[in-house]
């Protein structure tokens, strides 16, 4: 008997190349090989298991009514089964080779010939006549099925292909659930900025005439243009350097305004790895923002002493709204600086 769940299973309790006791008589011998064939057709039911593989042997003799040491040595040793238990192991090793696509090569009736054959040898007696048809069960018992072998190999083959699907569908959902910790992450981060925000904007004024650069507005601007630079600054050094940007540029579009936000560029440029966030702030938001936001940027980036952030982002602003290309604009700022 051939077939894929037959196929060798080494060093195992399944092992086909397993030797017997030296009292195992020749008849007993056969009957030990079909019974060990049928059970390589045995799937495990184990949830716990991967769905195409023999069974433990406990498991197995859970299944077909025995202790463990009784089913060993039905199938290694002189003990000779009962009727009941050939049957019980063809119907299940036949239901799970059916389920797997495969078929049992021997019938039951052959099965209870050679258990009658076995009982006969042991008890003292001889049956001539079914020598010859023992015979030819005990090579079809051997001889290769070379479809079955294919099916096994496709078998196989697919479940190769299904553990890679799964490793790559379990590797995709770990990276969902990064990204969106990431942007639960940023948008509590911004939900506290913009409270902070209004919260310090809410403060009131003292009634006195404000000069052209009231102090009590001017200390509102650097608290929260701080409070955005110290939370980009520490996802950068975390290696979020994406999630820094991201909230530098919302918070400055959608919260800050122009002297806020060219304190924020000041800020960055006093921190170490702070320029990059800067650059790219300048970048986009020239890019972006209505002409007379950046022009209000440049003049307050002015007058902190950033000259050069200054002309940058009017250059930003300048080269989007002519539709210069960036190397263009690099030339540009090249030529004029």
């Amino acid at each position: 008997m051939s077939s894929p769940g037959s196929s060798p299973v080494r060093g195992g309790w399944l092992d086909p190349s397993k030797g017997f006791h030296a009292d195992v008589q020749p008849r007993k011998r056969q009957l030990a090989f079909a019974l060990r064939s049928l059970c390589r057709l045995l799937r495990s039911t184990d949830p716990h298991r991967p769905g195409d593989t023999p069974p433990l042997l406990r498991e197995a003799a859970k299944r077909l009514g025995c202790t463990q040491d009784s089913l060993s040595r039905y199938l290694n040793r002189a003990r000779i089964p009962r009727a009941e238990f050939i049957k019980r192991l063809y119907d299940e090793a036949r239901a799970d080779a059916t389920a797997s696509g495969q078929e049992a090569d021997i019938t039951l009736e052959a099965l209870l010939a050679l258990h009658t054959s076995a009982l006969d040898e042991q008890r003292g007696r001889d049956h001539p006549e079914l020598d010859d048809q023992l015979d030819v069960l005990t090579e079809q018992i051997k001889a290769p099925c070379a479809a079955c072998e294919n099916r096994h190999q496709k078998q196989q083959r697919d479940a190769s292909r299904l553990r890679s699907v799964r490793r790559e569908i379990t590797r995709l959902r770990t990276e969902v659930a990064e990204l969106k910790a990431e942007r639960s992450e940023l948008r509590a981060t911004e939900a506290g900025l913009r409270a902070d925000l209004a919260a310090l904007r809410a403060q009131p004024l003292l009634p006195v005439p404000r000069p052209p650069r009231d102090r009590q507005q001017r200390t509102k601007d650097t608290r929260a243009a701080r409070q955005l630079v110290a939370q980009a600054t520490e996802l950068s050094s975390t290696g979020r350097e994406d999630l820094a940007s991201t909230l530098i540029r919302q918070t400055t579009a959608e919260v800050m305004t122009p002297a806020e936000t060219a304190l924020v560029v000041v800020g960055l440029r006093q921190h170490p790895g702070g320029d990059q966030l800067a650059d790219d702030l300048i970048h986009v938001y020239g890019r972006d923002q209505e002409k007379e936001d950046v022009m209000a940027v440049a003049v307050e980036l002015h007058d902190e002493g950033a000259a050069d952030d200054a002309g940058a982002i009017l250059r930003a602003s300048l080269g989007h709204r002519a539709g210069v290309a960036p190397r263009d604009q690099a030339a540009s700022a090249s030529y004029r600086t």
